[in-house]
Protein backbone atom coordinates (compact mmCIF):
# COMPACT_ATOMS: atom_id res chain seq x y z
CA UNK A 1 0.00 0.00 0.00
CA UNK A 2 1.26 3.47 -0.99
CA UNK A 3 1.38 5.83 1.77
CA UNK A 4 -0.67 9.16 1.30
CA UNK A 5 0.49 12.80 2.21
CA UNK A 6 1.41 13.75 4.96
CA UNK A 7 1.08 17.53 6.24
CA UNK A 8 3.22 18.55 9.45
CA UNK A 9 3.08 21.96 10.50
CA UNK A 10 3.93 24.48 13.25
CA UNK A 11 6.09 27.04 14.01
CA UNK A 12 10.34 27.31 14.31
CA UNK A 13 11.72 25.40 16.88
CA UNK A 14 8.95 23.22 17.21
CA UNK A 15 10.79 20.27 15.87
CA UNK A 16 8.63 19.99 12.43
CA UNK A 17 11.71 19.86 10.18
CA UNK A 18 13.92 16.68 11.66
CA UNK A 19 10.67 14.73 12.48
CA UNK A 20 9.21 15.15 9.05
CA UNK A 21 12.57 14.32 7.58
CA UNK A 22 13.31 11.28 9.83
CA UNK A 23 9.51 9.84 9.08
CA UNK A 24 9.77 10.11 5.31
CA UNK A 25 13.12 8.74 5.70
CA UNK A 26 12.34 5.45 7.85
CA UNK A 27 9.43 5.32 5.77
CA UNK A 28 10.90 5.39 2.45
CA UNK A 29 8.72 8.33 1.10
CA UNK A 30 9.86 11.82 -0.46
CA UNK A 31 10.10 14.85 1.80
CA UNK A 32 9.88 18.57 1.39
CA UNK A 33 11.06 21.39 3.82
CA UNK A 34 8.79 24.49 2.56
CA UNK A 35 10.56 26.77 5.15
CA UNK A 36 13.81 26.24 2.81
CA UNK A 37 12.02 27.89 -0.65
CA UNK A 38 10.98 31.03 1.28
CA UNK A 39 14.25 31.36 2.75
CA UNK A 40 15.78 30.70 -0.70
CA UNK A 41 13.52 33.66 -2.10
CA UNK A 42 14.59 35.77 0.74
CA UNK A 43 17.91 35.12 -0.36
CA UNK A 44 17.66 36.02 -3.78
CA UNK A 45 15.69 39.31 -3.04
CA UNK A 46 18.17 40.10 -0.19
CA UNK A 47 20.99 39.89 -3.16
CA UNK A 48 19.02 41.97 -5.82
CA UNK A 49 18.51 44.26 -3.29
CA UNK A 50 13.87 43.76 -4.22
CA UNK A 51 11.99 46.12 -2.76
CA UNK A 52 9.38 44.23 -0.50
CA UNK A 53 7.31 47.18 -0.53
CA UNK A 54 7.08 47.13 -4.20
CA UNK A 55 5.16 45.07 -5.85
CA UNK A 56 6.33 45.63 -9.34
CA UNK A 57 9.78 45.43 -7.55
CA UNK A 58 8.91 42.12 -5.95
CA UNK A 59 7.18 40.23 -9.41
CA UNK A 60 10.68 41.28 -11.08
CA UNK A 61 12.51 39.97 -8.34
CA UNK A 62 10.52 36.34 -8.73
CA UNK A 63 10.24 36.44 -12.37
CA UNK A 64 13.88 36.46 -12.14
CA UNK A 65 14.31 33.93 -9.68
CA UNK A 66 15.18 30.34 -10.43
CA UNK A 67 14.45 28.27 -8.20
CA UNK A 68 15.32 24.30 -7.87
CA UNK A 69 14.83 21.87 -5.33
CA UNK A 70 15.65 18.19 -4.95
CA UNK A 71 15.34 15.62 -2.09
CA UNK A 72 18.50 14.62 -0.63
CA UNK A 73 19.84 12.94 2.05
CA UNK A 74 19.90 15.50 4.66
CA UNK A 75 16.58 17.20 3.87
CA UNK A 76 15.84 19.98 1.09
CA UNK A 77 18.42 20.99 -1.50
CA UNK A 78 18.01 23.81 -3.29
CA UNK A 79 19.50 25.86 -5.78
CA UNK A 80 18.53 29.66 -6.91
CA UNK A 81 20.25 30.41 -10.39
CA UNK A 82 22.16 27.57 -10.51
CA UNK A 83 23.72 28.05 -7.68
CA UNK A 84 23.10 25.36 -4.62
CA UNK A 85 22.45 27.51 -1.59
CA UNK A 86 21.07 24.96 1.27
CA UNK A 87 23.80 25.59 3.82
CA UNK A 88 23.21 29.63 3.79
CA UNK A 89 19.32 29.33 4.01
CA UNK A 90 20.09 28.68 8.51
CA UNK A 91 22.02 31.37 9.26
CA UNK A 92 20.68 34.05 11.61
CA UNK A 93 20.34 36.87 9.15
CA UNK A 94 18.28 35.65 7.27
CA UNK A 95 16.12 34.10 9.77
CA UNK A 96 15.33 37.90 10.29
CA UNK A 97 15.05 38.70 7.26
CA UNK A 98 12.43 36.11 5.93
CA UNK A 99 9.14 36.55 8.13
CA UNK A 100 8.44 39.57 5.72
CA UNK A 101 9.10 38.01 2.52
CA UNK A 102 6.49 35.04 3.41
CA UNK A 103 3.86 37.63 4.18
CA UNK A 104 3.76 38.91 0.41
CA UNK A 105 1.10 37.43 -1.49
CA UNK A 106 2.85 36.87 -4.98
CA UNK A 107 5.50 34.98 -3.03
CA UNK A 108 3.23 32.91 -0.86
CA UNK A 109 0.90 32.47 -4.37
CA UNK A 110 4.06 31.17 -6.32
CA UNK A 111 5.52 28.91 -3.92
CA UNK A 112 2.30 27.46 -2.80
CA UNK A 113 1.68 26.55 -6.79
CA UNK A 114 4.99 24.97 -6.31
CA UNK A 115 4.37 22.84 -3.41
CA UNK A 116 1.02 21.87 -5.01
CA UNK A 117 2.71 20.67 -8.01
CA UNK A 118 5.26 18.55 -5.82
CA UNK A 119 2.55 16.94 -4.21
CA UNK A 120 0.65 15.56 -7.54
CA UNK A 121 2.55 12.71 -6.94
CA UNK A 122 0.04 12.26 -4.23
CA UNK A 123 2.41 10.92 -1.21
CA UNK A 124 5.64 12.13 0.78
CA UNK A 125 5.80 14.41 3.89
CA UNK A 126 5.89 18.15 3.47
CA UNK A 127 6.17 20.17 6.04
CA UNK A 128 5.60 24.05 6.76
CA UNK A 129 3.47 26.39 8.57
CA UNK A 130 0.48 26.35 6.58
CA UNK A 131 0.38 22.92 4.60
CA UNK A 132 -2.85 21.28 6.39
CA UNK A 133 -4.85 24.80 6.08
CA UNK A 134 -3.92 26.43 2.82
CA UNK A 135 -1.97 23.95 0.52
CA UNK A 136 -2.58 20.77 1.08
CA UNK A 137 -5.97 20.80 3.06
CA UNK A 138 -7.21 17.19 1.56
CA UNK A 139 -3.86 15.65 3.04
CA UNK A 140 -4.46 12.31 4.68
CA UNK A 141 -3.01 13.11 7.94
CA UNK A 142 -2.31 16.42 9.39
CA UNK A 143 -0.28 17.24 12.44
CA UNK A 144 0.40 20.31 14.15
CA UNK A 145 3.33 20.18 16.42
CA UNK A 146 4.07 22.77 18.88
CA UNK A 147 6.60 23.35 22.40
CA UNK A 148 7.06 25.84 25.14
CA UNK A 149 9.26 29.21 23.50
CA UNK A 150 11.97 29.05 25.67
CA UNK A 151 12.55 25.09 24.38
CA UNK A 152 12.39 26.16 20.84
CA UNK A 153 14.49 28.88 21.07
CA UNK A 154 16.65 26.83 22.81
CA UNK A 155 16.80 24.27 19.97
CA UNK A 156 16.73 27.22 17.51
CA UNK A 157 20.12 28.24 19.15
CA UNK A 158 22.09 24.79 18.58
CA UNK A 159 20.78 24.67 14.88
CA UNK A 160 22.80 28.03 14.02
CA UNK A 161 25.61 27.76 16.91
CA UNK A 162 24.78 30.01 19.32
CA UNK A 163 23.28 27.61 21.93
CA UNK A 164 25.68 28.70 24.23
CA UNK A 165 25.57 32.55 24.13
CA UNK A 166 22.47 33.41 26.50
CA UNK A 167 22.18 37.18 25.18
CA UNK A 168 22.47 35.96 21.30
CA UNK A 169 19.57 32.99 22.77
CA UNK A 170 17.21 36.21 24.37
CA UNK A 171 17.30 38.17 21.21
CA UNK A 172 16.42 34.67 19.20
CA UNK A 173 13.80 34.15 21.26
CA UNK A 174 12.45 37.55 20.60
CA UNK A 175 12.58 37.00 17.27
CA UNK A 176 10.95 33.61 17.35
CA UNK A 177 7.96 35.66 19.11
CA UNK A 178 8.01 38.26 16.42
CA UNK A 179 7.45 35.86 13.27
CA UNK A 180 5.01 33.33 15.84
CA UNK A 181 2.37 37.17 16.32
CA UNK A 182 3.24 38.14 12.21
CA UNK A 183 2.34 34.05 10.70
CA UNK A 184 -0.65 33.72 13.24
CA UNK A 185 -2.07 37.66 12.24
CA UNK A 186 -1.66 37.93 8.94
CA UNK A 187 -4.43 37.93 6.66
CA UNK A 188 -3.18 35.59 4.17
CA UNK A 189 -2.66 31.98 5.49
CA UNK A 190 -2.37 32.76 9.22
CA UNK A 191 -0.56 30.15 10.74
CA UNK A 192 -2.66 27.91 12.35
CA UNK A 193 -3.80 24.13 13.31
CA UNK A 194 -6.26 22.75 10.86
CA UNK A 195 -9.49 21.83 12.21
CA UNK A 196 -8.65 17.91 11.57
CA UNK A 197 -5.30 18.08 12.53
CA UNK A 198 -3.43 16.28 15.40
CA UNK A 199 -1.61 18.92 17.66
CA UNK A 200 1.37 17.34 19.19
CA UNK A 201 3.66 19.14 21.82
CA UNK A 202 7.28 18.27 21.46
CA UNK A 203 8.83 20.04 25.20
CA UNK A 204 9.17 17.03 26.60
CA UNK A 205 9.83 14.52 23.91
CA UNK A 206 13.05 13.25 23.04
CA UNK A 207 13.49 13.40 19.35
CA UNK A 208 13.24 9.67 18.94
CA UNK A 209 9.84 10.03 20.87
CA UNK A 210 8.73 12.60 18.52
CA UNK A 211 9.50 10.21 15.33
CA UNK A 212 7.55 7.41 17.03
CA UNK A 213 3.89 9.68 17.77
CA UNK A 214 4.08 10.62 14.32
CA UNK A 215 4.95 7.14 12.70
CA UNK A 216 2.22 5.56 15.14
CA UNK A 217 -0.42 8.28 14.16
CA UNK A 218 -0.07 7.36 10.49
CA UNK A 219 -0.07 3.47 11.51
CA UNK A 220 -3.70 4.17 12.86
CA UNK A 221 -4.47 6.72 10.17
CA UNK A 222 -4.16 4.09 7.71
CA UNK A 223 -4.87 0.89 9.06
CA UNK A 224 -1.10 -0.11 9.13
CA UNK A 225 1.68 -1.43 11.53
CA UNK A 226 4.63 0.72 10.69
CA UNK A 227 7.75 0.02 12.13
CA UNK A 228 9.74 2.37 9.66
CA UNK A 229 13.38 1.69 9.01
CA UNK A 230 16.29 2.32 11.49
Amino acid sequence: MMLPLIAIDGPAGAGKSSTAREVARRLGIPYLDTGALYRAVAWHFGRRNVNLKSTSSVVKGINECRLFFAEGEAGTHVWVQDEEVTRRLRSRELTTRVGPVCEIPEVREWLVELQRRWAQRGFGVIEGRDIGTVVLPGAALKLFLTARPAVRAERRGREIGIAEDKAALTELAAEIDRRDKRDAERSDAPMKPAEDAVILDTSDLSFNDQVQRVLNLAGERFGLKIYGRN
